[in-house]
């Protein structure tokens, strides 16, 4: 019978320990932080920033067709998972204010993306870079001049 040199008996005692290392160290968990309380302010934002679809302008234009207004182009993604409630004449904002219509929606699954096309309301500057926001669960507040809908 061959004799094993000590140091495979050496190598295969650190490998055991280090297997029951790993074994011990993978089987705790981290404990989760304490719940924080949140303030019915910050559940609020919260809540509006999950139902709205923040996108930049990434075009500007006088007129694309004969007769047609100056209008602007935005892009926003990330809506992979999302059932979109969009529709033409939706607002678009500004922080709190109505600066367009929407005028033009072309949603992109593949992608994930939306472009959106609007005219601007009451001579409403908008730039390129503009940082705008939408509604995405169709809950907009009807225009004055629009006839009541609904229920009666």
């Amino acid at each position: 019978m061959q004799r094993v040199p000590k140091w495979v008996g050496v190598g295969m005692m650190g490998l055991a320990i280090l297997a029951a290392w790993q074994v011990w160290s993978s089987g705790q968990q981290a404990t989760p932080p304490a719940a924080k309380a949140k303030d019915p302010a910050a559940a609020s934002r919260e809540a509006l920033a999950a139902n709205r679809l923040e996108f930049e302008i990434v075009e500007s234009y006088d007129a694309k067709y004969l007769g047609d207004t100056p209008g602007h182009m935005g892009r926003g993604g990330g809506l992979e998972n999302s059932r979109l409630r969009v529709a033409l004449t939706d607002p678009i904002y500004r922080g709190d204010e109505i600066v367009g219509r929407a005028t033009g929606l072309k949603w992109n699954r593949t992608h994930g993306a939306l472009d959106i096309e609007f005219d601007p309301v009451d001579h409403a500057r908008v730039n390129v870079g503009d940082k705008v926001w939408m509604a995405l669960d169709g809950n907009n507040p009807p225009r004055s001049s629009d006839p009541q809908r609904g229920r009666q």
